[in-house]
């Protein structure tokens, strides 16, 4: 608040600048506390910022090991991959099979007999197309009686159950051809005709009829796979489940030419989980112990040295390391009998050979060391996510200290609000007092001066 005396008249004081003291004086212990305080709860607020942060990754690492489809990985190869490849779930066991391509599925393709050109006019009526179970009509009209317009309006129709109409233009003159777009022997195609002048019987394709006007160039058939001896046919070139968890992709056909498809356990991949695991949880200790350091020369603590919420959440975390999982039926059951294993310091390390033995003698009971009912993966992605939930302790906390320095604003608008109203309040009393000392000296003054005119009363330094 500016003031509107900057000078005494009466005394000559300067009580603007008095009063400004006076105020700051006021002000300074208390904005110091307000500051204070609020460096600090801002300061936990960030450590509490990074303590969500470790235990999110922490988290998110563990929602990989939890899930056995995720954790225990297997892989598949092919032994020749311009013939087929092969991609694997993890419900896939370690085997190897004898693969034979003896034939690819094929989509049926026909072709009509040579027209001059596509814009020779082939006839008007209504176009029957059948593919499979599943057939559609196309009106043909005077408008679009060619063989081009036949073409547009077979692609163009709405209901269209998976036919492609292309012209090919050769020597011997231009040709229709009708491609199925699904592979299969169950989708192959008829072509049949209806009404107009007649002229679509060129186009009719139904062998079981009689109607052959259409040449059949490829025939729809299946796939026919040979595994270990064992046929298996399939509408497509995709195999799914005919070796459990094994997905088959043929390329190419090889009639009497056996390869060798492979399905192993992904040791490699999981073992990179695990050494993230361990990695993201180290991580976590760090974040503890640099929360909570002392630096003895400096005397410098860290925000949450102490703090009772981030002790908890440490404390219930390494209680879970400590408790061994029931229910795996296997030579193990804690981390430190599969290579992981708990430090002075709090952090994990991996002994890699024996976690190397374990995988490479009991993959499957090793995954359930974390993903069990009561695995390490499960109970401790359960822990982190309470501590992390809405209604978690973590958001608890935080939404406090975010009071709180809502609070503090709060404080320095009432500091500032008692402020003004002292600082208008001593101008008033200075003020008042400089215009008592201004009569007072005036008194002085006149007082002197009728002195000074008394009878018998000199001036000062004579000898009347």
């Amino acid at each position: 608040m500016a003031s509107i005396i900057s000078t005494g008249i009466g005394s000559g004081l300067d009580i603007a600048g008095i009063v400004q003291q006076l105020v700051a004086a006021e002000a300074q212990p208390v904005e110091t506390r307000i500051g204070q305080q609020e460096a600090r709860a801002q300061s936990k607020l960030s450590a509490f910022g990074s303590l969500k942060s470790a235990l999110a990754a922490f988290r998110d690492t563990l929602d990989t090991t939890r899930d056995l489809d995720k954790f225990l990985l297997r892989k598949a190869e092919s032994s020749d991959e311009s013939l087929f490849e092969v991609s694997v779930g993890n419900n896939a066991l370690p085997a190897s099979y004898a693969i034979e391509i003896v034939q690819s599925a094929q989509a049926q393709k026909l072709n009509s007999g040579a027209f001059a050109d596509s814009d020779t006019v082939v006839g008007t009526g209504t176009l029957q197309i059948a593919v499979g179970t599943e057939n559609f009509s196309v009106e043909i009209t005077d408008q679009n009686n060619t063989l081009a317009g036949i073409r547009d309006a077979i692609n163009g129709a709405v209901d269209n159950t998976g036919v492609a109409a292309t012209i090919v233009n050769a020597d011997s003159g231009s040709y229709l051809i009708l491609s199925g777009e699904r592979t299969g022997a169950v989708n192959t195609m008829t072509v049949t005709q209806s009404g107009g002048d007649g002229g679509l019987a060129s186009l009719e394709y139904d062998p079981g009829m009689g109607l052959n006007a259409l040449t059949e160039s490829v025939a729809a058939q299946d796939s026919l796979l040979r595994i270990d001896g064992l046929d298996v046919a399939n509408e497509s070139n995709t195999v799914v489940g005919a070796v459990e968890g094994v997905t088959i992709n043929i390329l190419q056909a090889a009639p009497g030419l056996r390869e060798t498809l492979t399905v192993k356990n992904d040791t490699d991949a999981t073992r990179n989980i695990v050494n993230d695991f361990v990695e993201s949880y180290n991580n976590l200790v760090a974040t503890f112990d640099q929360l909570t350091a002392f630096n003895a020369d400096t005397k410098i603590a860290g925000p949450l040295l102490g703090d009772a919420t981030l002790r908890n959440i440490r404390d219930q975390i390494r209680r879970e390391f400590s408790t061994a999982v029931s229910d795996i039926d296997a030579n193990f059951s804690s981390f430190p009998e599969v290579g992981i294993e708990v430090q002075l310091d709090g952090t994990l390390e991996i002994d890699a050979d024996r976690l190397a033995t374990t995988l490479a003698e009991d993959f499957s009971k090793f995954g359930q060391l974390f993903a069990n009912t009561d695995g390490y993966g499960v109970r401790l992605f359960d822990l982190t996510e309470r501590f992390l939930g809405n209604d978690g302790v973590l958001e608890a906390r935080t939404e406090g200290l975010n009071s709180k320095i809502e609070e503090f604003d709060e404080q320095r608008e009432a500091l500032n609000e008692r402020l003004v109203s002292l600082e208008t309040r001593l101008l008033r009393q200075f003020s008042a007092l400089d215009s008592l000392l201004g009569q007072l000296s005036t008194t002085s003054n006149f007082l002197t001066q009728q002195l000074a005119n008394l009878p018998g009363i000199g001036r000062p330094g004579t000898n009347q």
